[in-house]
């Protein structure tokens, strides 16, 4: 049943398209309905973005990971707090932790990205063996789809980021209430902190689905996406001495995790460079991607 909605989706954007640019064929369409006439957009990425944002959630897998994704947070936070909350009532003093910061219960953020990439391979990988063609041949151009798909996994993945990190920092208000136990924490940091995550999770997406357009290859998208998250740069980082360790500063997520821990950097960057750092690598996957989309066959 959702394949079929999915597959009809494509041909209805197809189809309206088309109309929308060849007066020929909507003449041709004319019956004597008597209805008011249908507005149909003659922009091709407004026509993608409707498109991709229906595709995306027809399909249930999506619709179980991204409810898993948003809980992930608020679960660690939870149990994190039950923990300390557990630990205050120790009888044994040497256990106690006097107080805690907002950072410690959005390190789980850095375990969510893996999943965020998995959702936007998933993403990018579900018109391959040809389905992509139909769009294709909805909008030519081709880059207003690869547009509208990157758009619609970053901004699903930042609202994930956005409310899992604030409901996250919220909880421990309540749960640590009448131990104790010291959450330093205020309004300004809980905004700037749940903005951040929300950030590194769209620019994780964005990264993850151009990686996956360039490959095409489901087992490689999503394998090379976490080698590059994690493995890569640990490597350089081990193997590679000082200059090695200055390189891997430069990765993602060794950079954007600046902003959202309170992990240092190996080649010396703020939150505001690292970002910029993960802006610069999905610019040019982008780029990539869209080259792939506009000169390679479907």
């Amino acid at each position: 049943m959702a394949g079929n909605r999915y597959r009809r989706g494509v041909e209805s954007t197809a189809l309206l398209y088309r109309l929308s640019r060849d007066p020929e064929d909507r003449r041709m369409t004319t019956t004597t309905d008597t209805r008011p006439a249908i507005q149909v957009s003659t922009r091709p990425f407004g026509s993608s973005f409707r498109a991709e944002w229906i595709k995306f959630w027809t399909l249930l897998s999506n619709r179980i990971l991204v409810s898993i994704a948003v809980l992930f947070v608020p679960l660690n936070a939870l149990l994190l707090s039950t923990s300390l909350r557990q630990r205050a009532e120790d009888p044994d003093p040497a256990v106690h932790i006097p107080s805690v910061g907002y950072l410690t219960f959005l390190d789980s953020v850095l375990w969510l990205q893996l999943l965020i990439a998995v959702i936007a391979v998933l993403a990018a990988s579900s018109e391959n063996g040809g389905k992509i063609g139909m769009s294709f041949l909805a909008i030519p151009t081709r880059l207003p789809i690869l547009g509208a798909k990157a758009i619609v996994v970053t901004l699903v993945s930042f609202a994930v980021g956005a409310v899992g990190a604030a409901a996250g920092q919220l909880l421990p208000f309540a749960l640590l209430s009448g131990v104790d136990v010291t959450y330093i924490a205020d309004g300004a940091d809980i905004v700037w902190m749940s903005l951040a995550s929300g950030l590194y999770l769209g620019l994780i997406a964005a990264i993850s689905l151009s990686v996956m357009i360039l490959v095409k290859n489901l087992i490689v998208g999503l394998l090379l996406p976490l080698a590059l998250y994690t493995i890569v740069p640990s490597v350089i980082g081990s193997v590679g001495g000082e200059a090695g360790s200055q390189i891997s500063g430069f990765f993602p997520t060794v950079a954007g995790r600046t902003a959202i821990s309170a992990m240092e950097n190996p080649a010396g960057l703020d939150s505001t460079a690292g970002f910029l750092i993960m802006v610069a690598w999905a610019i040019v996957v982008l780029i990539g991607a869209g080259l792939r989309y506009r000169f390679a066959d479907a």
